[in-house]
């Protein structure tokens, strides 16, 4: 793409046409990118949102571009040769707050934990068969008005939850955590701070820098043994806890994911049978740090979801991220 250069054509120029010099199609694009990238190790070790813009950078090095010292939030991300760059570790390709478009080129890299195992360059008008539901799954996010250390934000229940399930310090809690809170077995909001908080300054083994999920499970492990529920399971359920309707939230960085719902709704929460709403929901925030490979617990929020607001600022008013869930079949990933 030495043309690009001399040119002086800018990432952000009108996209390339096919009677254009500078137009390569998918199968150009994917040999060339394929050439240049294929063994390189800068993106290994990364977490995902670094990751996410050097490969962007290193996308737009090689087709002759030179890479902006922040990407513009247009879409596509590089609009002139029309692509957007994905790195991957695993078939399951998130598109954020657009559907599939048929005009655009999908450059994605196939990564391992070490390098850049192979390229693909997919037209839009392919990509979209992989998306079985057209549907963009919303994602409401806020993050933390101020740091202010560990804090217990609801001195008490909300008022259906007391109602209900008769909260207590000496409540037996030994009974699985998937299994369906009842009264006499549920621990008040300010005991599950109490608990939880000692795991504050703990450190703990690091499962990798883009393991968030398997991080996350070290600490639901833990906050299960804290509350004496019997043993550790979990089912993928909202909350996580469902015994004490306890959501557990690890965050090393200040967006906290929140999922479908706001946290102060009183939309009826299904994993409850419908019981209990889901500003009843008790959430345990932990906040840490990683140093190499480890993570250690800086502070604590717990937080009631009627509450939550008081305590955190919703991103965007009312609005909410979505992503289009795309699983890429076992063949994508043959011959690589």
């Amino acid at each position: 793409m030495e043309a690009a250069i001399e040119e002086k054509l800018s990432l952000y120029d009108p996209p390339a046409t096919a009677d254009s010099n500078l137009f390569y199609t998918p199968a150009e694009l994917e040999a060339l990118l394929r050439a240049e990238l294929v063994g390189r190790t800068e993106l290994a070790g990364l977490a995902v949102k670094t990751r996410a813009v050097l490969a962007k950078s290193m996308v737009c090095s090689t087709l002759g571009y030179v890479p902006p010292k922040s990407f513009k939030r247009v879409n596509p991300r590089l609009p002139h040769p029309a692509v957007d760059v994905y790195a991957q570790q695993a078939d399951n390709l998130q598109i954020w707050n657009e559907e599939v478009d048929a005009e655009r080129r999908y450059v994605i890299l196939v990564l391992d934990e070490s390098q850049i195992l192979d390229v693909r360059v997919i037209p839009g008008a392919d990509l979209a068969q992989f998306d079985k539901t057209g549907k963009l799954t919303s994602k409401f996010q806020a993050s933390r008005i101020a740091d202010t250390g560990s804090k217990l934000v609801s001195e008490t229940d909300t008022e259906n939850f007391v109602a209900r399930l008769a909260p207590t310090s000496q409540a037996d809690t030994s009974g699985s955590p998937i299994s369906q809170p009842h009264a006499g077995s549920v621990l008040p909001v300010r005991e599950v701070y109490e608990r939880l908080v000692e795991m504050v300054g703990s450190t703990y083994s690091d499962p990798g820098i883009v393991q968030e999920r398997n991080r996350g499970t070290v600490v639901h492990r833990e906050a299960c043994e804290r509350l004496g529920v019997g043993g550790f399971a979990d089912n993928g359920q909202f909350p996580d806890i469902l015994s004490q309707l306890v959501e557990v939230k690890l965050q090393l960085a200040r967006t906290v994911d929140l999922g479908l719902e706001l946290p102060d709704s009183d939309t009826p929460l299904a994993s409850a049978n419908g019981l209990l709403e889901v500003r009843d929901v008790r959430y345990a925030i932990f906040y840490g740090t990683r140093d190499g490979v480890e993570f250690t617990i800086d502070s604590l929020v717990v937080v009631t979801g009627a509450d939550f607001f008081e305590e955190f600022r919703q991103f965007g008013g009312l609005t909410s991220n979505k992503k289009l869930q795309l699983r890429l079949p076992a063949s994508f990933w043959s011959g690589r």
